[in-house]
C-alpha cells in the first residue's frame, strides 16, 4: 500500500525527501483547488493507495469526503497546525491509537 501526500510546495517537497511514495502540491487558487478536489477523488478510487496525507490548509479548502478506506490524515504545513495542539493529538489518538505526550 502506497502513502501520498497532497498539500503546499514546501510540505510536499519535505515529505518527498522523506520517502513518501507519491507527492502531489497545489497552490492556493480556485483553479488548483479543483484540481485538488480531482486528485483526491482519483486517489480514494485507486486499490494501491493506504494512506493520504492531506495539509489541514488545502483540506479546508476542498473538504474531505468521509470514507473508512483510504486513511485520510489531516496533517499540518509549515505555518503549523489550525486546530491547536490539543486537537491534533486527539486525531492521532483516533487514528492510529497512539497518544502524544511532551
Amino acid at each position: 500500500m502506497k502513502i501520498v501526500l497532497m498539500g503546499d510546495r514546501d510540505t510536499a517537497l519535505g515529505f518527498k525527501l522523506a520517502g513518501v511514495h507519491e507527492v502531489y502540491s497545489f497552490e492556493e487558487t480556485s483553479l488548483e483547488n479543483e484540481r485538488a478536489k480531482n486528485k483526491l477523488k482519483e486517489l480514494i478510487e485507486r486499490e494501491d493507495v493506504g494512506i493520504i496525507l492531506i495539509t489541514e490548509r488545502l483540506a479546508q479548502r476542498i473538504g474531505i469526503p468521509d470514507v473508512a478506506f483510504p486513511i485520510i490524515l489531516q496533517i499540518p504545513d509549515k505555518f503549523g497546525s489550525i486546530f491547536g495542539e490539543e486537537q491534533l493529538r486527539e486525531i492521532v489518538r483516533k487514528a492510529i491509537g497512539v497518544e502524544l505526550k511532551r
